[in-house]
């Protein structure tokens, strides 16, 4: 922390233009070594099974048309962890979903079962991997990153690259179409085996919303936001359920569209997200997806909306709980609630016209979908406090310590008590 002084600030002096700058320090190498991109290509030539685990680091690196042209090139499966979502357009072929602790059946599977791993801006974070130790047993890793520390820090990977995985991409790309004539024919059975499986996956367990009569699901919630949005809107998005929801469900087709705390976890994030996201992106329909607790900690900001004007449309996927804190207390504590029950939410339609916008709650199905098309027209801001089922749970879901493909699907099954 450097501290200047008022009278500093405020004085005047001579400037001297600084010509040239020198700071000993960091080193980035951005276009990767030549002999493994090599070795690379040839690993995911002679692959059967191969897979592609794509993270931030592709929307950091603006590298999404690189991994589109790697994918169609190899007609490899792609999943997009929780920042990386976007990467790879969520309606594209070879999509398959996100993995990891929420991920998709068939993107557990798929990184169970690979044969090699193409691992492109990712951490191999515990989220993802659950328990290291089973992660993806069969599978050969090549492991893409412009941080050399990220690279082997918890899964040692067979073939390491250190580099921009945008650069690294193109070079990869450009040799695997010059093999493509000579390898493309022989894996092609393989291939299609492969493909046969990951579709089996997802049939069996896909990733459908859920729907009632009598109250509004969190899942009916998120469905209706992506019908909205049709893959190219912008969603900001808190911490908790909601945030695992909004992943499963709703689709992008370009990066940075999804704007998530992911790695941090920091609650109240939603709303000022989105509010900075409408101002780079005026043109843009803006979603803050929020959970009751998150919002909470942010109505202040709410000013900031009304002094701009800014169109954000705010929903508020509220179930009276802290529900990813009721979810784990539930699941692994007995039901032993502590400290995550809200039982107090400021009138929504209240809230808004004090800030001199519009605002509405809403708690019956039939009504969500005309309700966020309201929300959708309103030329400014609109609030809309989505009144959800209190207790419904986030599944998939990998236990902590669990590995990856000891998933839980959904709630246990009754038990039948016999005298």
């Amino acid at each position: 922390l450097v501290d200047i002084p008022k009278d500093v600030f405020q004085a005047q002096g001579h400037y001297t233009p600084v010509t040239s700058i020198h700071l000993p320090g960091y080193k980035v190498f951005t276009e990767g070594h030549t002999g493994q991109i090599k070795r690379a290509a040839q690993m995911i030539w002679d692959a059967e099974r191969p897979w592609v685990y794509a993270g931030g680091g592709i929307i950091a690196a603006g590298a999404s048309d690189e991994l589109r042209e790697f994918a169609e090139l190899v007609d490899a499966p792609v999943v997009c962890t929780l920042m990386g979502l976007g990467g790879m357009p969520a309606m594209h072929p070879n999509f398959v979903s996100m993995p990891g602790m929420h991920g998709s059946y068939a993107a557990n599977m798929g990184m169970s079962n690979c044969d090699v791993m193409i691992a492109l801006g990712v951490r191999f974070d515990d989220r993802v991997t659950g328990r290291l130790s089973a992660f993806a047993p069969h599978a050969k890793v090549i492991h893409v990153d412009i941080d050399p520390a990220e690279v082997g820090k918890n899964r040692t990977p067979d073939l390491p690259i250190v580099g921009d995985v945008k650069r690294v991409l193109e070079k990869l790309n450009k040799l695997l179409a010059e093999m493509a004539p000579l390898r493309k024919a022989k894996r092609a059975a393989a291939r299609q085996a492969w493909w046969s499986q990951v579709r089996a996956w997802k049939q069996e367990y896909p990733l459908a919303p859920s729907y009632s009569d009598t109250e509004i699901k969190p899942q009916h919630l998120m469905a209706e936001i992506d019908r909205l949005s049709g893959g190219q809107a912008i969603v900001a998005s808190d911490v908790g359920q909601h945030q695992m929801w909004a992943a499963q469900l709703i689709r992008f087709n370009e990066p940075h569209l999804w704007i998530n705390s992911g790695g941090l976890g920091a609650m109240g994030f939603g709303l000022p997200a989105a509010i900075g996201a409408q101002f780079a992106r005026p043109d843009k329909l803006v979603f803050a997806v929020v959970g009751d607790g998150g919002f909470q900690m942010a109505i202040p900001e709410l000013s900031t909306i009304a002094s701009f004007g800014l169109p954000v449309k705010i929903i508020v996927m509220n179930n009276g709980y802290l529900g990813m804190i009721r979810q784990w207390q539930e699941l692994f504590y007995n039901n032993r609630l502590s400290s995550a029950e809200l039982d107090s939410f400021p009138d929504a339609e209240k809230l808004a016209a004090a800030y001199g916008f519009k605002g509405r709650t809403v708690e019956k199905p039939h009504e969500l979908a005309s309700a966020l098309e309201t929300a959708v027209r309103e030329p400014g801001p609109y609030l809309l406090n989505v009144r959800v089922s209190s207790f419904e749970n986030v599944y998939p879901m990998i236990p902590a310590g669990a590995a990856v493909h000891e998933m839980v699907m959904g709630p246990p099954e009754p038990v039948a008590v016999t005298n």
